[in-house]
């Protein structure tokens, strides 16, 4: 959202300028705040375009090929598109962005397995998996300090996912030789109501061996909690799921967003 406030702000700040070179500078702008793309083009639909001096814009578009965000996480494809923007004129001229209407955009996004699993590869997101405190049990007495090592993900079919990672115990007095337990997850994923995404009907393997339906289920349940959209309402973004695709490879998600403001930096 901080990306689309700034490129509201450079857009309205055009006031005047012709649409071809609102469409050109806009694009330019957003490839600033990005690391790269493959392709990228923002189009301003904005007529008749004194309507621009006014604060009101019709609609944004943002179509994007190959585009990082980070520098280790690439989404293949990106589609953006907004409803009708009414901003103050007045309080944008002292850097500010009042909505005279909530701002609201769907979009479209397609992600790779292989995209994914390049940004778990990444040195920043495995630091995140170091130290993590995991009951294989599933009796929640006596959690172990873990190493998740290895992560990989798979799109397959029928909206299904498969997940495989090593768990490498750290060294201890006790346990001076670090050990490791290959483990594999395979699940659907579903939404629920728009706002949840859920692992459902998990099967897991440790080093082969199906695990009881107990455990699994445990396991989906602590994840889920993480798979929801209403966590960003504190934010004041209500986003919504409307549909969600998995097939060979591949994943797609269609969805909708809505500020009734935007949060002060």
């Amino acid at each position: 959202m901080e990306l689309l406030a700034g490129l509201l702000t450079s857009v309205l700040g055009l006031a005047g300028a012709p649409g071809l070179a609102i469409d050109r500078i806009a694009t330019d702008f957003l490839r600033g705040q990005i690391v790269r793309a493959d392709s990228l083009e923002v189009r301003v639909d904005n007529a008749p375009n004194y309507q621009i001096l006014l604060g009101n814009v019709d609609r944004i578009r943002v179509a994007g090929r190959g585009v990082y965000v980070l520098d280790f996480l690439r989404i293949d494809q990106i589609d953006l598109e907004t409803d009708p923007i009414s901003i103050d004129p007045n309080a944008l001229q002292s850097g500010q962005i009042v909505l005279r209407r909530p701002l609201q955009a769907a979009a479209r996004v397609v992600l790779k397995s292989e995209d994914v699993n390049m940004a778990l590869r990444s040195p920043t997101i495995q630091s995140s998996f170091k130290s993590l405190s995991i009951d294989i049990t599933g009796t929640n007495k006596n959690p172990e300090i873990l190493d998740l090592v290895n992560p990989e993900v798979t799109f397959l079919e029928g909206d299904r996912l498969r997940l495989s990672a090593s768990l490498q115990s750290q060294p201890t007095a006790i346990k001076p030789k670090p050990t490791k337990l290959n483990v594999s997850v395979n699940a659907e994923l579903k939404t629920i109501g728009g706002t949840k995404l859920q692992i459902v009907n998990p099967r897991i393997e440790l080093e082969g061996t199906p695990v009881p339906d107990k455990i699994a289920n445990a396991f989906a349940q602590g994840l889920n909690k993480v798979l929801d959209l209403r966590q960003l309402e504190s934010k004041g973004i209500f986003a919504r799921v409307l549909k969600l695709e998995l097939t060979e490879g591949k994943m797609q998600v269609i969805g909708f967003a809505k500020m009734d403001s935007i949060p002060t930096q």
